[in-house]
């Protein structure tokens, strides 16, 4: 190319990765970021003065604070009674597991004294019954005492039926007593009837009075239904006359 030829320019093009030029002010894109983070964070700001929750004054804080004291304290204090009653619930089952272990060794103990009552007892259900007629109950027996010139007279009489299984048997019985006046003439009186309802067993006793001072020496005892007039068993005993 000749010296008095048309010579090109080059055009200067900055480049952004260009480290050797120098800028005498801040950078764009810097400027840019410190706009849009002012921009963001007064956005927020905005934001949550409109929609957020509302900030507390220093008095609304400090009842909060004394509110959170006293919750705080409330709960402990319910912790405290929580333990004390569950102490006492503990102290109170241990007093009842002592009590029932102590029902229990006394109902054992009664066990074992009630056992041999209990053999004594049928022993004497299967002695009252032996030998008595039953239709269906019988008179297993029968005392009765008079002294010597007294118009009282005790007695005491048994009646039975064969076994705890029957139904109760409602009757009635009626006694005759034989023997003297005073002036030696002999004679006899109908002197008891009493209604009785027997299951097992029942004993009839009681007291009654002899009029015109009559000495019995012999008793007749008979059972009727409740309403019947036939009899259904009888037995005859000796009167007792202690001196």
């Amino acid at each position: 190319m000749g010296m008095f030829g048309q010579s090109r320019r080059q055009v200067f093009k900055p480049s952004p990765y260009d480290t050797r030029r120098r800028s005498k002010g801040l950078p764009r894109w810097f400027i840019l970021l410190l706009l849009g983070i002012l921009i963001g964070g007064g956005g927020v700001l905005i934001l949550q003065a409109s929609y957020g929750p509302k900030r507390l004054t220093m008095m609304e804080s400090q009842q909060l604070t004394d509110q959170l004291a006293s919750v705080t304290l409330e709960r402990q204090q319910l912790q405290s009674n929580l333990t004390a009653l569950e102490s006492e619930l503990k102290t109170t089952q241990n007093l009842a597991n002592k009590s029932v272990d102590e029902l229990k060794t006394e109902i054992a103990a009664l066990k074992g004294r009630v056992e041999p009552l209990r053999q004594e007892l049928d022993m004497f259900l299967g002695a009252i019954t032996s030998n008595v007629t039953f239709d269906p109950v019988g008179i297993s027996g029968a005392s009765f005492t008079q002294a010597p010139g007294k118009a009282k007279l005790d007695y005491r009489v048994l009646i039975v039926q064969e076994d705890d299984q029957q139904p109760v048997y409602d009757g009635r019985i009626e006694v005759t007593f034989e023997g003297r006046y005073p002036n030696g003439k002999s004679g006899a009186i109908k002197a008891l009837v009493e209604p009785f309802s027997v299951g097992h067993y029942q004993q009839l006793s009681g007291a009654l009075e002899f009029p015109n001072q009559f000495q019995a020496s012999r008793a007749t005892l008979r059972i009727y239904q409740a309403q019947g007039e036939r009899a259904l068993s009888y037995r005859t005993f000796k009167v007792e006359n202690p001196s």
